[in-house]
């Protein structure tokens, strides 16, 4: 296969991103786009020199696309990720793979029945920093592990959840833990291992005009024995990193954004670190402000493991965890699943 040919469903925030990023990658190409916003799908047509599909099916039908991005509300992702592998076609989507996790196996079930492959962007675990402290962890170089914590602690204004009716809505999206916060969850979740339960938590609808959560505090019990906190809100202004933070009896790590080294250190070994928080437009205040490097590199093994018929580095199965998670908090929280009423 001389290269991998690409759709893109969804052109909002997220779409251009995955567009440019495809434009980096070696051996990928994008091929067509689509919308329900029909000049959405134009504008992005134009700049990438591809199709403009007037709908999703008439995208699917095309003999030349291999594999679809999922860049559509979170809630319609399994619904569009299944109908692209029943199209024959590979299945790279957004965080979070989908809310429900009914749905979820639905998709991996779907993706396997037709001999597709399944990846969830999580770029996150794409940079040598992460992969460092995982690498670390799973050899027990930080000795005996007492805390780990995530917090998101983002700003977002009414105008950004009254961009889409979709935004903070259970159908389709949830609140900061499932939107902003995933990241963080998916990241805690691969530092610490296998999920256990959770605690204690609490969300709250303080400021913002939506059906979910604009904060939400969260204790959450691996089966490592290590009891993490998750925080999150998109009303702290002006907007700080996401931070997840590892603590154990011979070594600590505190890694900002997926790949800001804070804080790094291991019993017997040099140190470094570096402070602060990055400077300039980030995601923590501007939804827009995604860099491509993550999302670039997961596309580029997405398609290797096309080539090599392996799996993705993030399959369906290992996405599926921290919606897990997620669930769990929301339940302890409300009583009750809100994904699945």
């Amino acid at each position: 296969m001389s290269e991998l040919r690409f759709g893109i469903v969804g052109c909002g925030s997220i779409g251009p991103t995955h567009a440019a990023a495809i434009a980096q990658v070696e051996g990928a190409r994008l091929v067509a786009v689509c919308d329900l916003v029909p000049e959405r799908a134009q504008a992005l047509a134009e700049k990438y020199q591809c199709h403009c599909c007037q709908d999703y099916a008439e995208m699917l039908r095309r003999p030349d696309i291999d594999a679809v991005n999922i860049c559509t509300p979170s809630g319609l992702h399994a619904e569009h990720g299944i109908l692209a592998a029943r199209a024959g076609k590979h299945v790279l989507t957004e965080k979070p793979i989908d809310i429900s996790l009914r749905r979820i196996d639905q998709l991996i079930a779907a993706t396997e029945q037709a001999g597709v492959k399944l990846a969830c962007i999580f770029q996150y675990r794409f940079n040598d920093i992460s992969r460092g402290i995982k690498r670390d962890l799973d050899q027990g170089r930080f000795g005996r592990l007492l805390y780990a914590n995530a917090t998101v602690k983002w700003f977002r204004k009414q105008s950004y959840y009254d961009s889409g009716d979709w935004r903070g809505t259970w159908a389709l999206d949830g609140g900061v833990l499932s939107n902003q916060a995933i990241h963080s969850i998916d990241q805690l979740t691969w530092f610490m291992g296998d999920f256990d339960r959770v605690e204690w938590a609490q969300i709250a609808t303080l400021e913002r005009q939506m059906e979910a959560e604009d904060w939400g505090f969260a204790v959450v019990r691996y089966r490592n024995g290590v009891a993490a906190s998750v925080q999150a809100s998109t009303l702290t202004w002006p907007g700080f990193n996401a931070a997840v933070e590892v603590y154990g009896t011979k070594g600590a790590a505190i890694v900002a954004d997926g790949d800001n080294l804070l804080y790094y250190r291991v019993e017997g070994e040099q140190y470094e670190v570096i402070a602060g928080q990055k400077q300039g437009p980030n995601v923590s205040s501007d939804p827009l402000a995604n860099p491509l490097t993550g999302h670039a590199a997961e596309i580029e093994d997405f398609v290797a493991a096309v080539r090599e018929n392996r799996d993705p580095f993030i399959t369906g199965p290992e996405a599926r965890k921290a919606v897990v998670v997620l669930t769990e908090i929301y339940r302890q929280a409300l009583g009750y699943n809100p994904f699945e009423r």
